[in-house]
């Protein structure tokens, strides 16, 4: 690969160091994107070799342009090595060798990636192409104090890309061979080599850490044990360099390792001796490291890994492995939380041993470490005094990591007991609370706070038919608490986590239901745990709670709106999980006393002259509370209710719903609200609102032609799955109506606005499309609107919505499926029939004439739109759609070829020539419409697949990986 100084190297050379003095120097974004796309276009072409060549050994030049060049030979050599001949790959290896050389004093990352690109390279060639790679490397490299750290960073990504680099292209046979030549043949030498440069005179650190690095990449790929290191001085180095400034971090990672790499615990005995015996002086480093957190960490890694490893010894061999635990528990202390959770890990191993021997006498120094654990994990739990001093990241990440030490908590209760835990929490606050009285003041929230959220976190130990006197104080203390809304607010939720202990212990309802009522007039984070408390007591008491009926209704009346709209929302549902429980008839009577008032203020607020925004959010949150009442309820009554009763409690509460949308359902709320309100009664009552459907479907289309909001539409694809099969004509009437009405305002919206600005519109769209095709087909089948549903389907192929394609492709499916195909053709209706009967899910044409009629409509619309169908189902194959999704555009091409043999051979072409190249290269487009080309000629369907999934897909595999790998602009690997 000699330079050349012809005209167009000349100008390819030009032409890259403009674009990267763009990319790099140009404060114009959309100037970087430019030159970012273009360079990386230009590193798929054959030019980019040489290119590459010049720029690399041009050391006049600033690094941007030269690391560019190494990254362009490791993606070329990873990607393009078909773009070399066989024979010149021994010359490309020798290009990168003397470039390589030139670069044995830095800069570093220039070196890696040459490294990165000799690896790669060596995967893919042979033996015969090139012998004895680890030897040669040792040879030209290893022996010149000034290159062995090129050597070292070549031993030390070599094994990392023959393992982990799965987009390097070569057969299984080949890779299985050439791991055997490259690395497990080469162990042995490797270890030789490594122990030669730890022992060499005036090594220096920056070569010891290098030595590490490299042992480190071996010993993960298992081509080295921790037994072969454990019999060289390359173990011992390895603890000495705990000691040291310089070698620490890279020490702790080796030691790691070397504990992880000896998991099979009988075969690996002596070494793991060794390993804890040499580990265990590092304790009075602990002691010593005071606020040095990266020591504290280095330590605490190595002895939560070992502790992690060793935790089935720590049972059998006690003497021993104890020491660790008490490292461990001290490293559990330390007042950065990012270091206390390295050990969260052991813990749980250990307790998951430890657990099943409680009445082993052995296990009483683990009962005490746990014992120290849980007053330790209480103690980080505790909300700093001064929270202000905290920012607001860091207040986050206090929060959630008080829910991740609460898992801690939880093996302190598998090992000690939940009553003796709970105890421990209970007897803090008891303290704290007289401690302060006896000095006439009240406790600080932060004291009390903390051991209450250990109770909170405990609580799914709780078993609630104990007889446990502990929880019971608990119960009986958190309502005489001071009234701090802190503690107010962590009382509630420990109220919320034993709610299933009070179902066993209803006596303690009364003095709850108070407690609880009084949270719910407060504000804030007191409200909300005082909503969810309810509710759960609501839902775990329900049977208990019937007497209290009254007290609820009428503390709902008082309160009304002083409560937030969640409070009075989960109100509801606890009304609703009580009323679950009651007979039919009392149920009946509870569900009005509950709903009318809410239906009685949607009335006034619908008959107002005019609303204010706040009459509507009134009106809005009852709706809401009486479609999470229903869904509460469930199907329980249903067939149980006195029918005409019933039917016009649905009637005069539809009518004061209609009224309220006649007003004011281009609200987005109400609109939301109201169709999820319509969709739990329609499922609640069944049958009986079948008199008001009409109605309903008449408001919801026009209010969609009004507003364009998109739950309107939604609803109409809900009622069809509901009562298509009621076989009631008013209804199937209502229904044709709407859809006419929705599809004009669809295609209106469609030639106003780009797709991916209304996915939501098209994805309902689609959806009623696909319940009317199962349910009443000939709604749209038959009618002038099925060529705009179809093409809106294939529109929503181009949107990125996984879940707006999968009902597209599926209502593509049942279409281009449709029994009708498998028809004889005729002159009127020609076409091939259908041999891949995939079906559809829904009725089915009856008669001949009519089964003419769905064939000729349907073949009507895929020759008209077979073209863009297809397009979208290529392109979407190789950029949008979802893996799982594959089989399913398979399937789709399979029947297509079934179906429109001739039609596909002159789509298939200029689709997959649309396709980006970024997406699929020009030689893949090739190789795949030949491929397709011969399967729909031979009419072989298993080689269709072959080709959309061997030929085009995994080509897109390729160009996304490749695409990932230039985005990222890989320096350091």
């Amino acid at each position: 690969m000699a330079d050349s100084a012809s005209p167009q190297s000349a100008a390819a050379l030009q032409a890259v160091m403009q674009a990267l003095e763009s990319l790099y120097k140009n404060p114009d974004k959309q100037a970087k994107d430019e030159a970012n796309a273009w360079l990386q276009d230009f590193q798929k072409t054959p030019e980019a070799w040489q290119t590459a060549n010049s720029l690399l050994l041009a050391q006049d030049l600033p690094l941007e342009p030269r690391l560019f060049a190494a990254q362009t030979f490791r993606t070329k050599t990873t990607f393009d090595l078909d773009q070399v001949p066989a024979e010149s790959r021994q010359s490309l290896r020798d290009t990168l060798l003397t470039a390589l050389a030139a670069y044995s004093s830095g800069p570093r990352v220039v070196q890696t990636q040459l490294c990165l690109t000799l690896a790669g390279l060596a995967i893919q060639m042979t033996e015969e192409e090139w012998p004895e790679v680890v030897k040669g490397m040792t040879a030209r490299f290893g022996s010149d104090p000034a290159s062995v750290g090129v050597l070292l960073e070549f031993l030390t990504v070599l094994p990392e890309e023959v393992t982990t680099n799965s987009r390097i292209p070569v057969e299984n046979e080949h890779f299985n061979a050439r791991i055997k030549t490259l690395l497990t043949s080469q162990a042995d030498e490797i270890m030789r080599l490594l122990t030669m440069y730890i022992q060499a005179p005036g090594i220096t650190p920056q070569i010891q850490s290098s030595i590490f690095q490299c042992l480190r990449s071996w010993l993960k790929t298992g081509e080295i044990t921790a037994q072969q290191i454990a019999e060289t001085p390359l173990f011992q180095f390895s603890f000495d360099a705990l000691r040291s400034d310089d070698l620490f971090d890279v020490a702790v990672d080796v030691v790691c390792d070397l504990i992880h790499e000896t998991q099979e615990l009988q075969e690996n005995q002596a070494v793991i001796g060794q390993i804890v015996q040499r580990l265990l002086p590092m304790r009075q480093e602990l002691a010593q490291a005071g606020d040095d957190e990266d020591k504290v960490r280095g330590i605490c890694r190595m002895f939560a890994q070992a502790g992690e490893t060793y935790h089935t010894l720590l049972h059998r061999h006690q003497d021993d492995f104890f020491p660790i635990v008490e490292v461990l528990i001290e490293c559990a202390t330390y007042h950065e939380l990012e270091i206390v959770q390295i050990t969260f890990r052991f813990w749980y191993l250990l307790a998951a041993g430890l657990g099943k021997r409680k009445e082993d006498p052995s296990i009483a120094p683990f009962l005490q470490v746990y014992a120290r654990l849980l007053d330790i994990i209480i103690g980080h739990l505790r909300f700093p005094d001064n929270e202000n001093a905290q920012t607001a990241a860091e207040r986050d990440e206090f929060r959630s990591f008080r829910h991740y030490m609460g898992d801690t908590l939880k093996d302190c209760c598998y090992v000690l007991g939940f009553k003796d835990c709970l105890g421990r929490s209970l007897q803090m606050i008891q303290d704290i609370v007289s401690t302060a009285q006896s000095a006439g003041q009240e406790p600080r929230w932060q004291d009390v706070e903390a051991p209450l959220f250990s109770m909170r976190a405990m609580g799914t130990e709780a078993r609630p038919d104990g007889q446990d006197e502990v929880v019971g104080t608990i119960i009986d203390i958190i309502p005489n608490l001071p009234a701090h809304p802190r503690m107010r607010y962590a009382g509630l939720l420990v109220i919320s986590r034993y709610t299933e202990w009070v179902d066993v212990h209803p006596d303690r309802i009364p003095a709850l239901l108070s407690y609880i009522s009084a949270g719910l007039e407060s504000e804030g984070d007191v409200a909300a745990a005082a909503g969810q408390a309810m509710s759960y007591l609501c839902q775990d008491c329900r049977r208990h709670l019937v007497p209290y009926l009254p007290q609820l209704y009428a503390f709902l009346g008082s309160v009304g709106d002083r409560l937030e709209p969640d409070d009075l929302i989960t109100m509801g549902e606890g009304i609703g999980h009580i009323v679950s429980t009651m007979p039919s008839q009392e149920a009946t009577a509870a569900m009005m006393q509950f709903s009318t008032p809410c239906l009685e203020l949607i009335a006034q607020v619908a008959n107002l002259g005019e609303a204010s925004r706040q009459d509507l959010k009134k009106a809005n949150i009852r709706i809401d509370m009486l479609e999470r009442f229903l869904l509460i309820i469930g199907d329980r009554f249903v067939g149980t209710f006195d029918e005409a009763a019933c039917s016009k409690t649905v009637g005069d509460a539809y009518q004061i719903i209609d009224g309220l949308l006649a007003k004011h359902g281009s609200a987005y709320w109400i609109h939301q609200s109201s169709v999820n309100l319509f969709r739990r009664a329609t499922i609640f009552f069944g049958p009986l609102v079948l008199p008001v459907l009409p109605s309903l479907l008449e408001r919801v289309s026009d209010l969609f032609q009004a507003t364009g909001f998109s739950g309107y539409l939604w609803i109409i694809g809900r009622m069809v799955d509901g009562f298509a099969g009621t076989g009631d004509d008013r209804f199937k009437a209502a229904v044709q109506s709407a859809y006419e009405k929705a599809s004009s305002k669809v295609l209106q919206v469609l030639e106003n606005s780009m797709p991916r600005e209304v996915p939501d519109i098209i994805e309902d769209y689609v959806d009623v499309s696909t319940s009317l095709i199962s349910e009443l087909p000939s709604i749209l089948v038959l009618t002038p609107i099925f060529p705009h549903a179809f093409r809106t389907a294939v529109t929503a192929l181009s949107l990125v919505q996984p879940e707006i394609i999968v009902r597209a492709l599926e209502f593509i499916r049942i279409i281009i499926g449709h029994d009708s195909l498998a028809s004889t053709p005729t002159p009127s209706q020609p076409g091939t029939p259908l041999t891949l009967g995939v079906g559809q899910n829904g009725n089915r044409p009856h008669g001949d004439a009519e089964v003419a009629a769905y064939a000729t409509a349907i073949r009507r619309v895929i020759s008209d739109q077979g073209f863009p169908l297809v397009t979208a189902l290529v392109e979407g194959l190789v950029t949008t759609f979802p893996p799982d999704q594959i089989q399913l555009v398979v399937t789709l091409f399979r029947v297509l070829v079934s179906g429109f043999p001739r039609e596909c051979l002159a789509w298939i072409g200029p689709a997959v020539e649309a396709l980006p190249n970024n997406a699929v290269g020009h030689a893949a487009k090739v190789r795949f419409v030949e491929a397709f080309s011969a399967a729909v000629q031979e009419g072989n369907l298993q080689m269709v697949k072959r080709a959309i999934t061997e030929d085009l897909y995994r080509a897109s595999i390729k160009s996304r990986e490749r695409s990932r790998v230039d985005n990222r602009g890989e320096v350091d690997r």
